[in-house]
Parts: structure tokens; C-alpha cells; sequence
């Protein structure tokens, strides 16, 4: 969208201020934030920092994502893995929302487009149970939150 004003948040400090590099030498306007989504501290301090800077927010992406790094059957799946991928796949779109949803709610508007994957509608070749499961999440959680 022309004459946006972006806020890069993620945990790859390299990457977010890379994608900032590359937008501002564009001629667009950016500002790099890093984040745990799986913290609700962090969360709200980079919801603070872009109300901060551009006095609002009107649009949120919520994208953050892992597949987890060992493929197991469901019954192999370690235990520190499927809290893992369900803290940054899930709770971290649910903490994203909780904060940009509170603040939309002051401002009077705003909208939040969720990234799910297809593996939020189907189910998927074996190794992937956590991943699946928290996509699907994300699709309930974006319907319910649309519904509210």
C-alpha cells in the first residue's frame, strides 16, 4: 500500500532490519522492532513502540511461524517440541491479537489479516502434528475473533 508505515517485527534482528533496509531504500517509511511473540511483554512493548511512532494502528500481519525442528510421528513427537511450535504458531498470533485488537478497539478501526497455511484447513504428511494443530488454531481463532 502506498504511503504505509511499517513496523518489521521478528526475532531475526538481521532479517527485520534487512526487510527495513530494503523498504526505506524504496522510499517507503519502516521501523525494525524485535520480538518474542510468545511473550506477553514483549508483545504489548511493540504494540507500544508502533502507537509510539505512528500514533496508531491500522493494519496488522500476524505471520510469525516454525515448523519445529524434529519431524516425528504424533506418538514420537517430543514434548519440548509441541510446546514450541504451539507457543510461537499459536499463542503468539493470540497475543499479537489480544494487544492489536485492544488497541483498534480505542482507535475506533483497524484490521488483521492472520497467515495460517494451508495446513490450517488440511491435515498433512506425518511429522507435522504440532505444526498442523496450530494452524488449524489459527484459522478457529481468526473466525472467532471476526465473529466477536
Amino acid at each position: 500500500m502506498e504511503g504505509a508505515k511499517l513496523v518489521v517485527a521478528d526475532m531475526n534482528v538481521d532479517g527485520g532490519q534487512q526487510t527495513v533496509h530494503m523498504i526505506t531504500e524504496n522510499g517507503g517509511e519502516a521501523i525494525f522492532v524485535q520480538v518474542d511473540v510468545t511473550s506477553a511483554s514483549a508483545v504489548e512493548a511493540m504494540l507500544s513502540k508502533t502507537v509510539e511512532t505512528y500514533g496508531r494502528l491500522d493494519c496488522a500481519h500476524n505471520n510469525a511461524g516454525i515448523a519445529g525442528r524434529i519431524r516425528a510421528p504424533l506418538h514420537e513427537c517430543p514434548e519440548d517440541v509441541w510446546y514450541q511450535v504451539l507457543a510461537i504458531n499459536l499463542k503468539g498470533v493470540w497475543l499479537c491479537m489480544k494487544y492489536e485488537i485492544t488497541q483498534m478497539l480505542h482507535q475506533g478501526n483497524g484490521t488483521i489479516v492472520n497467515t495460517a497455511s494451508i495446513m490450517g484447513l488440511v491435515g498433512s504428511w506425518s511429522g507435522t502434528s504440532a505444526y498442523n494443530a496450530s494452524k488449524h488454531g489459527v484459522v478457529a481463532l481468526t473466525k472467532t475473533a471476526a465473529l466477536e
